[in-house]
């Protein structure tokens, strides 16, 4: 039993190492960071000795760096500021306590009080906690009775995040767009399917489960957005700082304004398609009085989702977010779909009868749907 189980335990960490050396993702960048902590801590303690010869202190300067290195420069410089910033208040309420009244019960539960306060200042986040952690630390071992120990233990700490800094940028993690590109890609790729899918449903019987299945695919489309916005912040978080942006003479801006654009011109267009996805549910479903609607209407409006669909392809296929002008084909595109809905509005809405409401409904929705998308290409800049 314990052999088979070190035998998994193996089998995965040497399937771990294959994916972090083969593919990017999470295990490539869990292995550069230990490795990045590594070299980091390494470095603190390396500098260290020299400035600590008796080594009191030289624990403080790889603790450090472990600490405040991160897969990204910026989060490394912001996680350092407010480690170092900190550690130097956790030492003053130490000080405080320990260069007055000494090591006594009662003083080193006030500092301790007042420092887990302090620690919830929002400006700290995570290293909030070093506050008190240090105080406890400095006035309980002795070293809060003499300034020249604080100082040492501070010169630590600013060691362990200079070599935690350097470690950071000289293996600043690469620039890449892919990630983020394709996040936007699939967020139109996703709507895409689903128009097409109301589509062929409303050439077909309009069943219920299917429709159901589509209006669940539209509602995910929130989720969708969310996991595109993440991606681009993430690739922000790692340009911010960056050396290589520099070096490389990488543009980044433009590439991350444009999918910013683009998300948001999706995300408004995901609301009228899940819309358009609940009205249909509600007519087949028997929510809106039992309203059926003609073949006629269907065969027409399937139309007009259709010519929708191949908006949100050519989205997609033409690459618009990378683009500081929309593609003359989406151009093109999209001024057919607009005309058409413009001439099927006025046929569909002549004597409708019963199913007035909802044929409103419906075209309204996949008019603004349209209008949105167009917003998207105002924003972007007429191509030319």
């Amino acid at each position: 039993m314990e052999e088979a189980g070190v035998n998994t335990v193996w089998s995965r960490a040497k399937q771990g190492l294959e994916r972090a050396v083969q593919l990017r993702g999470y295990e490539r960048e869990t292995a550069v960071l230990i490795i990045k902590s590594a070299v980091a801590a390494t470095i603190a303690l390396a500098a260290g000795f020299p400035l600590d010869p008796q080594g009191s202190f030289i624990g403080f300067a790889p603790f450090s760096a472990l600490l405040i290195v991160q897969p990204s420069v910026y989060g490394s410089v912001l996680q350092s500021g407010r480690y170092v910033a900190a550690v130097a208040l956790g030492a003053v309420l130490a000080g405080v306590g320990g260069l007055t009244v000494g090591v006594q019960v009662w003083a080193f539960a006030m500092v301790v009080l007042v420092g887990l306060i302090l620690g919830q200042v929002r400006f700290f986040g995570q290293q909030g906690q070093q506050v008190p952690v240090v105080a406890a630390f400095a006035l309980a071992g002795g070293t809060a009775t003499s300034i020249d120990d604080l100082g040492h233990l501070l010169l630590m700490v600013g060691v362990g995040a200079v070599s935690a800094l350097a470690t950071n940028l000289v293996m600043a993690p690469t620039i890449r767009f892919k990630d983020a590109e394709n996040a936007v890609l699939d967020y139109a790729d996703s709507m895409h399917n689903i128009v097409d899918g109301l589509a062929d449903e409303l050439r077909g019987d309009l069943e219920e489960s299917s429709l159901d299945h589509w209006a669940w695919a539209a509602n995910a489309l929130d989720d969708t957005s969310r996991n595109a916005r993440a991606a681009v912040e993430r690739q922000e978080y790692r340009v911010r700082l960056n050396p290589r942006r520099f070096l490389g003479g990488a543009g980044t801006s433009g590439y991350l304004s444009g999918y910013r654009t683009w998300i948001s011109v999706l995300e408004r267009s995901s609301r009228h398609l899940q819309s358009i996805a609940e009205s249909l549910q509600d007519v087949r479903g028997g929510y809106s009085e039992h309203i059926e609607l003609s073949e006629g209407f269907c065969n027409e409006y399937a139309d007009l989702l259709e010519s929708t669909a191949d908006v949100l392809q050519t989205v997609h296929d033409e690459q618009e977010p990378n683009r500081e002008t929309v593609s003359d084909r989406l151009s093109s595109c999209l001024d057919q779909a607009l005309d058409r809905v413009s001439e099927c509005r006025q046929n569909l809405m002549n004597d409708p009868g019963e199913e007035e409401p909802a044929r409103a409904a419906l075209l309204t929705d996949v008019v603004r749907l349209l209008e949105e998308i167009d917003r998207g290409r105002q924003y972007s800049g007429q191509s030319g």
